[in-house]
């Protein structure tokens, strides 16, 4: 009777040492998340205030209200990701790392594109 080859076991994943090493990677993975949601539902309050109806206060307010958010969990965001990058052993993919640069810097970008444009309060 031949002899059963035993299943090749895969090599056991390389794990950094350090806790906090996972607990500053999971931050930063929801910081990124939560800028991202900040920034989603600023445009659909904006695109409902030029759409729909310019003249709701309560939607320029949560409109408002959101740009804020986003733009200081972007800020957290981008520095969680440097942290995250100088402590992980093996740094994380290239594609997370883009996506998450461009999810921090954008409502920076935009408050820079509004300050230029000699508006930063204006009505929408």
């Amino acid at each position: 009777m031949p002899k059963r080859k035993k299943p090749q076991s895969e090599p056991p994943v390389a794990r950094d040492p350090n806790p906090t090493v996972e607990f500053v990677t999971v931050a930063w993975m929801l910081s990124v998340m939560t800028a991202l949601v900040c920034e989603l539902g600023f445009v659909a309050a904006r695109a409902f205030l030029l759409l729909v109806n310019g003249e709701v206060p309560a939607i320029r307010a949560l409109a408002a209200m959101l740009f804020f958010a986003a733009l200081v969990v972007g800020l957290v965001s981008l520095g969680l990701m440097v942290i995250v990058m100088r402590m992980r052993r093996d740094p994380p993919p290239r594609g997370i790392v883009a996506f998450a640069a461009v999810v921090g810097v954008l409502p920076v970008a935009a408050l820079l594109v509004r300050m230029l444009a000699g508006g930063v309060f204006a009505a929408p």
